[in-house]
This record gives structure tokens, sequence and C-alpha cells, in this order.
């Protein structure tokens, strides 16, 4: 495991993260939850407003694959800048077009949302025809589906049932992220979108905080997990920050979804040491950065160890043997940025999750 944590260090490093300006999130320092979504919103709202004929020569450095073709990420269709833009299409593969990822009708076609390029994508123009402005979700029984394996149909994710469109697994973590960033940078218009259309409404829930409905913030809490943030993600955010002056905070720093609507607390940098857990005592850490965890049950079942690295994906689990009386253990961290989260069911609680913040 050791060598394993050493490599994603390498891997992050390669990957560039961190790349915005020195103090453009010092605001959010510290913050957690809907505060630190607001301290967000504040270092995001205010960004150049682009006219819609723009955003076809703002593709060019935002969206384009390293042979200059289109980066569509609903189809497997070769497009040319400039040449095959829409106009009309009867087909796949006809020409691409601006593809609203978080739909112009949830925010009833209002500027800025209308051309901010953090959810506009050049994307096959049938495909996205067929995607409509339904939600995104997960179908198990697609009534259409695209070349690249995007898929419509029937949700199959929580408690939603409706239509949706589910896109490839490579591009999940991008959109997770899309409609983070969007629910942030206009968090102070989006409580009102919920009422504007009724997938948009399948999606929102009408408040500044969550924002989305449960089945809805689950899904995508999941993809941003499965799919961390990739090199075209952080390259697409450095060109759109060149054109519109703000950034995506969670392509930045991802670990702030976690702390925003998940369960983590705070993101440390864990040393190269040994921590143990017990779920009988607490003491702060000794000399040898030893750090034992106090549950407040006096019988835990079901203990289990995530270690969620810096991307917020969970890259190592352990688990106790069910029914155990006591639970207690010893982890070896190795030079890792991230957290940990303890998750476990107690005689006095269905379940809870505790969180372990190495100083």
């Amino acid at each position: 495991m050791r060598q394993f944590f050493s490599f994603l260090l390498v891997l992050y490093a390669a990957l560039g993260y961190a790349q915005e300006p020195s103090g453009y999130y010092d605001a959010a320092q510290g913050l957690t939850g809907s505060n630190l979504k607001t301290a967000l919103f504040n270092i995001i709202k205010d960004h150049t407003v682009l006219g819609y004929g723009d955003l076809w020569t703002a593709f060019e450095s935002t969206d384009a694959r390293d042979d200059g073709t289109v980066w569509d990420i609903y189809s497997n269709c070769t497009f040319q800048f400039g040449t095959d833009q829409c106009g009309t299409y009867s087909a796949e593969c006809d020409c691409y077009n601006r593809e609203h990822s978080f739909p112009k009708s949830w925010f009833n076609d209002a500027s800025p949302m209308y051309t901010d390029l953090f959810h506009i994508y050049p994307t096959d123009g049938y495909v996205n025809g067929r995607r409509s402005n339904y939600a995104y979700g997960e179908v198990a029984n697609p009534t259409y589906t695209s070349s690249n394996g995007s898929k419509l149909g029937p949700n199959t994710f929580g408690s939603y049932s409706g239509t949706v469109f589910e896109p490839v697994d490579e591009y999940k973590g991008d959109l997770a992220r899309t409609y983070f960033y969007m629910v942030t940078c206009y968090e102070d218009r989006v409580a009102g979108w919920e009422t504007n259309n009724s997938n948009g409404d399948a999606m929102l829930d009408g408040t500044t905080y969550p924002c989305f409905e449960d089945w809805a913030l689950q899904l995508l809490l999941k993809w941003h997990y499965e799919d961390p943030v990739s090199q075209k993600e952080i390259d697409r955010n450095n060109a759109i920050y060149q054109i519109q002056g703000n950034r995506n905070p969670y392509i930045d720093h991802p670990e702030y979804v976690c702390m925003i609507w998940d369960t983590c607390s705070a993101v440390t940098h864990f040393e190269t040491q040994d921590y143990h857990f017990s779920a009988t005592n607490f003491y702060s850490a000794n000399e040898n950065g030893i750090v034992y965890y106090l549950f407040s049950q006096n019988t835990v079942h079901n203990l289990t160890i995530k270690v969620y690295d810096i991307t917020g994906r969970c890259v190592y689990t352990t688990q106790t043997s069910p029914g155990s009386s006591k639970a207690s253990g010893i982890l070896h961290i190795d030079g890792i940025h991230g957290f940990l989260l303890i998750k476990y069911n107690a005689d006095d609680k269905a379940s809870d999750t505790e969180k372990i913040i190495v100083p």
C-alpha cells in the first residue's frame, strides 16, 4: 500500500493540481458546509460574460483534442472547428453545437448562465437534441444509445424513475463537478430555478443549500468519487480562466465537494507514520505520531476505515468482522494528502460517521 500511495503523489504532481493563482482560495480556508460554498461563490461569481456567438471561438481553446478536432463528450464523431458547427442536423455526426449540460430551460435562458463556458460543451447536435433538457442519471434499459455509449432512458438510480440521460463513465465526474460549479457560482439564483422546468425540478430542491434533491446529490457524489479529475478538466479549467476570469473550484480542489456536501470536515496532510484507531480510548498524538480515536458508543459493529485522496476518491478500505464488540486497528499512511472517514454501525445508532482529523 505504501508504494501505491507514493505512486498517487507522483500522479497528482504530474496532473498539475492547484494551478490557481496564489491566494485565489484564501477566503475559503478553514470553512466547511454551506459556509465554504458561500465563500467559493464570492470568489468565482464575478466573471466576464461572453456573447453566445463567442462560444464557437472559445471552444477552440477549451475543447480541442490533441489533433485539433472537437472534443465531443456525447459521441465518437470527428468534427472540425468552424466548418462542422450546426446548422441543421438529422443524424449523428452531422454537426456539433453548444450543449448546455445544465439545461438552459432550467434557469429560464437567463444571463450570465446562458453563456458560462463551464457548463457549455461542444457536442454532437443530434445527440444533444436527444438528450433535450432531461436530468442526468443512470440507465439500464436505454431507448437510445449514441456512438460513444451515452444513453437515454428511465432512471435506475435512487428514487427518481423519470427519463434521464447517462453520459459515458469517462465524463461523469466532469459533469458532476460542472453541476457543483453551477449551484455555487449562481448561489444567489439557484433557489429560484426549481419551478422553471419539470426535469430541472427532478434534480433541484429549491434551496441555496444543498441545492439538489437527495437522489441527485448522491448520484453526483458517486460520479465525482468514481471519476476523479482528469488532465482534460485541468486544461479546460485553465483555458476558461483565461477567457472568463474565474475557475471551477471543484477541479482545483476536488476535496471541496466532500467538505461541502458529504461527510468530511477537513483535509490534512498525513506524514509517513502509523495511525492507530481504537473504539475505547482517545489520546492526542504522542511522540510517535500515533493517534487513537474514541467512539461515543461502547460497542461498535462493522467498523470501516476509508482513506480518501485529494481528488475525493476512496483509495483504501478495511473493515472489521461483522458483529465484533470492539473495533480497533492500525493503518499506515505514507505521505498522502487526504483525510480519513470511519463509518460504523453502533448499538444505539443505526449508522454514523466519525472523522479523524490528524494535526
